[in-house]
């Protein structure tokens, strides 16, 4: 199998690309296509592949001259390139919608073009459900109240261009977490380890308990892999699943945080806010028929900062 990941240098790119190298299919090919907007250059350093051709091509989401070069020879496309923010970003709209709708469309156009694509797999985001009082699951009707959710929904529709041969698959993610080197520390439970161990402290916006569902970025790379892995007729049919393993207030994350790091002081700014709240019904679907490596989530952030250098 050839695979081409958009967005393959980035944080997820880089767990799955590890995932990938231990695959229990034959992979040829790994084709990892991105404009390294993140100036993030991990995934070129360390020890090479074995057996595995990885080949890295620079580029960006509309150029659709370049993308239909890299798709002609491709068996399955995983797209994770993006703008990515936190859930609830409500800025840049113009950006966002270029390259999370437009540029999504541009690749789906390319996966047209390309009938060697048998399988399609597409990173969305928990964001397109908005606020909700209740927990979301697969069936509650995405209503997006941030142009990141507006623009990762406007993606999502342009997938239903996609020739039937294509199985496509869409992985609604929450919040990602968890230590590689090509992390991203402007989300919660990064940054919060982050600053713990490095400050001593952290800073909570609003009351803390403004909920948001979230997944370690292994087990999302897993998830993504295991969807690549499936023989034809298994279970899991193509469709929108959520990837979701955990629902969490801020508050909690705070004081799991503390567990680790006894001394650590809180701040919280403008405590009297009540912000914008999430949570996933979990187990998800996705989970059940591929179960992640069961951990605690306190071993997770334990383990995040017994990595760093000191």
């Amino acid at each position: 199998m050839r695979v081409l990941i958009t967005g393959g240098a980035g944080y997820v790119g880089y767990a799955l690309i590890q995932r990938l190298l231990r695959s229990k299919i034959s992979i040829s090919e790994i084709v990892v296509y991105d404009n390294l907007s993140r100036k993030n250059y991990a995934l070129f350093s360390g020890t090479k592949a074995a057996g595995v051709a990885m080949r890295f091509v620079p580029g960006e989401l509309l150029d659709g001259r370049t993308l239909g070069r890299v798709v002609a020879s491709a068996d399955a496309v995983v797209h994770l390139a993006a703008k990515v923010t936190t859930p609830f970003a409500d800025n840049e709209a113009h950006f966002f919608d270029q390259v999370n709708h437009w540029g999504t469309a541009q690749l789906v156009q390319a996966v047209c073009d390309a009938p060697g694509v048998r399988r399609f797999l597409y990173l969305s985001s928990v964001s397109v459900y908005g606020n909700h009082p209740d927990p979301v699951s697969e069936n509650t009707p995405p209503h997006p109240d941030s142009f990141y959710g507006h623009a990762k929904l406007r993606g999502e529709e342009q997938l239903v261009r996609l020739p039937e041969h294509c199985q496509t698959f869409v992985l609604r993610a929450g919040n990602v977490y968890g230590f590689n080197p090509a992390m991203r520390l402007d989300a919660v439970v990064n940054r919060f380890v982050f600053e713990a161990h490095f400050q001593g402290r952290i800073t909570l916006h609003g009351n803390g308990e403004q909920a948001r569902p979230f997944i370690q970025v292994d087990k999302l790379a897993g998830l993504i892999a295991g969807l690549l892995e499936q023989e034809p007729g298994h279970s899991l049919k193509p469709g929108v699943y959520n990837a979701v393993e955990h629902n969490f207030t801020v508050r909690e994350i705070a004081q799991a945080v503390a567990g680790i790091y006894p001394n650590l002081e809180r701040h919280t700014i403008n405590q009297h806010l009540e912000m914008k709240s999430l949570r996933v019904q979990v187990p998800c679907v996705l989970t059940q028929a591929l179960p992640p490596i069961e951990r605690s989530f306190a071993d997770e952030i334990r383990d995040f900062g017994a990595h760093f250098a000191f």
